[in-house]
């Protein structure tokens, strides 16, 4: 048999519904001063009902979203209509939460908005999860710097603007030369150590507007946009060798690193990006082959790849003086 409940019954049941609802419940009237409040958003905002009731949802602004967007807000539901989105709000101690938020205006009988209620899900873990997930997805873990994917949608951009400013654009391939025999001789955690240091020393070797993200192991890359012609990068090349050049003190040690870099200009070595950082990583070899510790702009002859080179590999490696260059 069907239960019918009564009116009051009916209300009664409603209000007890909102009050235990476990998602943060908030009603106002129509001009925002807070009417009623259930603990769910008590819960989340740490602040107790008295301290909300009277007030507006002002109080629980971040300062993370501009007043353009609470106008936007309040445009759409003094029209009647519902509001859907995310919101940052900010507790009473201070800390920040996300939320997905609905406001829904309430009518009166004859139609009139007179109250809006909104209603709010907790989002804050989901977003950092999601922003970390991001963070992972375009930046190298060991060293914070921007890894090969990362890289290559600035430098996609890079080339759009160029095209459109008639600049000329650097990728700058860096591998450091004998690193290997770090890892092989004081291992991986040692190297790994060395990597950061020549991440944060290379960020102070190139300028404000240059890009710099680790492509994997030992190779690093850096994207320098804006010039007005090819002699502008020798400089900044000499600069980061020299940079990278003063010995690091790492646990008791003293590291000298040498460096093998080439360059390619965008566009007149290459038309797009991969094939940029390819004309890059071969100048970068030319340079190793011939010593390492220089520089190498592309030349255009040069087609073969490091992979067809083993032997010229093995002879690069080999008059290259040894590392690590300890002392005690």
């Amino acid at each position: 048999m069907q239960t019918v409940l009564s009116t009051a019954a009916l209300d009664g049941l409603m209000t007890q519904a909102l009050i235990q609802f476990p998602a943060p419940v908030m009603i106002t009237d129509d001009t925002g001063n807070i009417l009623w409040v259930n603990q769910a958003l008590c819960d989340m905002s740490g602040y107790a009902a008295a301290e909300l009731l009277g007030r507006t949802p002002a109080l629980l602004k971040s300062g993370s979203q501009d007043p353009a967007f609470y106008q936007q807000l309040w445009n759409t539901i003094r029209g009647g209509r519902v509001w859907r989105g995310e919101i940052v709000d900010r507790r009473k101690d201070g800390s920040q939460y996300i939320a997905e938020e609905v406001v829904a205006p309430l009518r009166d009988e004859l139609g009139a908005v007179r109250h809006f209620v909104a209603v709010q899900h907790d989002i804050t873990e989901r977003e950092s999860r999601r922003k970390r997930e991001h963070y992972l997805a375009y930046h190298d873990i060991l060293t914070s710097l921007p890894n090969r994917a990362m890289l290559q949608e600035i430098a996609q951009k890079a080339v759009s603007g160029a095209v459109r400013s008639e600049q000329l654009i650097a990728m700058m391939f860096l591998d450091l030369d004998g690193f290997k025999s770090i890892n092989d001789t004081l291992g991986h955690y040692i190297g790994d150590q060395l990597l950061v240091a020549v991440a944060e020393r290379m960020q102070s070797g190139v300028r404000q507007s240059d890009t710099i993200a680790r492509i994997g192991g030992d190779e690093f890359a850096v994207l320098i946009t804006a010039l007005d012609s090819r002699a502008t990068v020798a400089p900044l090349a000499q600069k980061l060798l020299d940079t990278l050049a003063r010995p690091f003190s790492l646990r008791g040690h003293q590291f000298c690193i040498r460096a093998s870099i080439g360059i390619a200009i965008f566009p007149s070595d290459a038309a797009d990006v991969e094939s940029l950082l390819r004309c890059s990583d071969r100048a970068m070899y030319q340079a190793k082959l011939l010593g390492g510790q220089r520089y190498r702009f592309f030349e255009p002859g040069t087609t073969q790849d490091r992979s067809d080179w083993p032997e010229a590999d093995q002879g690069a490696q080999a008059r290259v003086p040894p590392l690590p260059n300890l002392s005690p």
